[in-house]
């Protein structure tokens, strides 16, 4: 169930269920199509134990969760706010029904950020402390991309490239972030233009500021890895779906709070 407390209005848990407005939930409450432990409710504002209690709505029992994950391949041109004047947001690529029970309720958010030319892996989440755990510096969460170089690297200067980076590389200032030493990074080269990075930190522009370092520019970008979670190839740009549970327990670091 999302961001809800364990005792909550019928009428605010049907619409969080994504069966409508909160006027269209009461008119299923009224006609009698809403039994909670057997017993008909009619009333609207009646309080119900979302984890507790059997909620059945026109035949069908309500599978309670407490938190939703989602893996979205996030497509070009979309930033991770939520509003822009001069942008698409990522939050437009949800579902109309997924975005009546988690934006307009505000209990989901973003894992991070990625800039609006970035694409790839993003996740959304209803769970605050997994959000925490995975964007806290002190947990070093691996992140992976893959870039795609302006000019090419021979040999010599993709070892180069993976020795600097790998002793933590100086970036240059860029907008309001200041310059800064990287912690070090990884990098695998698949040919001559295209390399993978992994990063544990996650600094404004930080992979393009390291490859501008280099003296060679990032011409695109994607994030293909969170600490153990891959983006799944099958989703297109601009696709989500949720996470499985052997997906959520790679993703997932332990906190020691």
């Amino acid at each position: 169930m999302a961001n809800l407390k364990e005792s909550e209005r019928l009428d605010k848990i049907l619409a969080n269920e994504g069966f409508g407005t909160r006027k269209e939930v009461k008119r299923i409450i009224h006609s009698g199509a809403v039994t909670v432990n057997g017993v008909s409710l009619t009333q609207e504002s009646a309080h119900v134990n979302v984890y507790k209690d059997e909620i059945i709505v026109e035949g069908r029992k309500l599978e309670t969760k407490r938190n939703y994950y989602f893996m979205m391949n996030k497509a070009a041109g979309y930033v991770c706010s939520t509003k822009s004047d001069s942008h698409n947001i990522v939050y437009d690529l949800l579902s109309e029904e997924d975005h009546r029970r988690f934006v307009a309720t505000g209990s989901i958010s973003m894992v991070g950020r990625l800039d609006a030319d970035t694409e790839g892996l993003l996740i959304l989440t209803t769970d605050g402390n997994l959000n925490h755990r995975l964007t806290s510096p002190k947990y070093n969460i691996p992140k992976k991309y893959r870039v795609t170089l302006r000019d090419s690297v021979d040999n010599q200067g993709q070892a180069e490239y993976k020795e600097k980076v790998a002793k933590g590389i100086h970036i240059a200032a860029e907008g309001k972030a200041g310059e800064a030493d990287c912690r070090p990074a990884v990098i695998e080269w698949e040919s001559s233009e295209v390399c993978y990075i992994t990063v544990t930190e996650g600094m404004f522009h930080e992979v393009k500021r390291i490859f501008a370092a280099l003296g060679n520019e990032v011409i695109h970008l994607k994030r293909v890895l969170v600490n153990g979670l891959t983006l799944d190839p099958e989703l297109k740009a601009g696709e989500y779906r949720e996470l499985t549970e052997e997906e959520l327990k790679a993703l997932d670091v332990q906190s020691s709070d």
